[in-house]
């Protein structure tokens, strides 16, 4: 939580105080988002890497829950990627549970089935795991779904209409 807390390995520099909730399974484009909010003079409540390993000490639904309960995040940024069901838990709860807004984003839209990629976490193995599979169920709840990392900037404020 800039201001309050760094853990982790984080740049500070990229991190303002704001209204903005970012959770990731990559911390590169934790950053990314971080980066192009300050930009636009938003910051960030608190942002949380999971990690894109199978087994996480924490997950997308957890802190979703958490944000949803903070007074200082009016919206969310969620970026996920190929393997595993995270996203589509996350999605389904921001459905039936959230007020505020969820942007999202999905990384692995190229990756081929069956094959690692970068980390053990990263392989589409099953039903529901791909990134075309995840941005369409994120959609259908309800999730803006940006097509490309770089679209945070513009995408977020519009969310939280400033």
């Amino acid at each position: 939580s800039p201001g309050r807390a760094m853990m982790g390995i984080m740049p500070p520099h990229i991190y303002e105080r704001g209204p903005v909730g970012i959770v990731s399974r990559s911390g590169t484009l934790g950053y990314e988002a971080a980066s192009q909010l300050k930009e636009i003079g938003i910051g960030v409540s608190t942002s949380v890497g999971i990690g894109g390993d199978p087994i996480n000490g924490s997950s997308f639904l957890d802190h979703l829950k958490r944000f949803e309960a903070d007074d200082e995040t009016e919206a969310i940024v969620m970026i996920g990627e190929i393997g595993g069901l995270q996203e589509a838990q996350a999605a389904q709860y921001a459905r039936d549970h959230m007020h505020k807004p969820v942007v999202g984003y999905i990384a692995g839209l190229t990756a081929p089935k069956g094959r690692t990629m970068g980390h053990a976490g990263a392989i589409v193995s099953t039903v529901g795991e791909s990134a075309a599979e995840k941005v369409k169920l994120m959609r259908e709840c309800g999730v803006k779904v940006v097509k490309l990392p770089s679209d945070f900037g513009t995408t977020v404020p519009k969310v939280l209409r400033r």
